[in-house]
């Protein structure tokens, strides 16, 4: 397999969030595995003029702005076939972008208290989950604004607080390039959860095209 360029953009302006640290936690992560290699940054002007270079990006990003020139060249990067994973937050970011959060079709619509739920694998058959099982985390269960319809679930949660089951994680098509969403991310107790962390290199390879 060849080896997996993938930028870790994480923005810094969220204060409930360590997102420089868990993003160099989790590039640091990436960079262990074998055929990814992955560069973090907090550079905004990267997304303008620099992702030429990367076959995947992940956003670990919280509130934020982006510029026209920024959301546009985001935007045509996936369409031409690069790769996107949303982290976490990156459903509560960019609130003013349309075009950002149509092409993630997902926006952050409050969460759960942070507790101890089950992930559960909605379809065992995709290359992001097969073979994993239901596990256990600790974290925010979020809650989004989010058509199903145009979306495939790969995972959900029961909140027990609102009686109600939640999407964890889903994909589609942008144009030419693979959107992969994940909500989990909140703080190191879920980051160093092997099934998450399994989780975080599966999709970077799979919005890479690699597996």
């Amino acid at each position: 397999m060849d080896i997996v360029n993938s930028l870790i953009f994480v923005g810094t302006e969220g204060k409930y969030h360590d997102h420089e640290g868990n993003g160099k936690y989790i590039t640091e992560m990436l960079n262990e595995t074998e055929n990814i290699k992955a560069d973090f940054s907090r550079d905004y002007n990267v997304l303008a003029d620099g992702l030429d270079k990367y076959h995947s990006v992940l956003f670990y990003t919280d509130i934020g702005e982006l510029t026209q020139a920024q959301e546009t060249s985001l935007l045509n990067y996936i369409k031409s076939g690069g790769g996107f994973f949303g982290l976490h937050t990156a459903a509560a970011s960019f609130r003013e972008s349309d075009g950002y959060h149509g092409m993630l079709n997902g926006f952050f619509n409050g969460h759960s208290p942070y507790m101890d739920f089950t992930v559960s694998i909605s379809d065992t058959d995709h290359p992001i989950t097969n073979g994993l099982s239901d596990f256990e985390a600790k974290d925010e269960l979020y809650y989004l604004k989010h058509n199903p319809d145009s979306s495939h679930h790969l995972m959900h949660a029961y909140d027990h607080t609102k009686d109600e089951t939640h999407v964890m994680a889903f994909h589609h098509n942008f144009g030419k390039g693979k959107v992969f969403y994940f909500a989990l991310g909140h703080d190191m107790a879920v980051l160093e959860n092997p099934s998450f962390q399994e989780i975080i290199r599966r999709g970077i390879l799979w919005v890479a095209n690699r597996i």
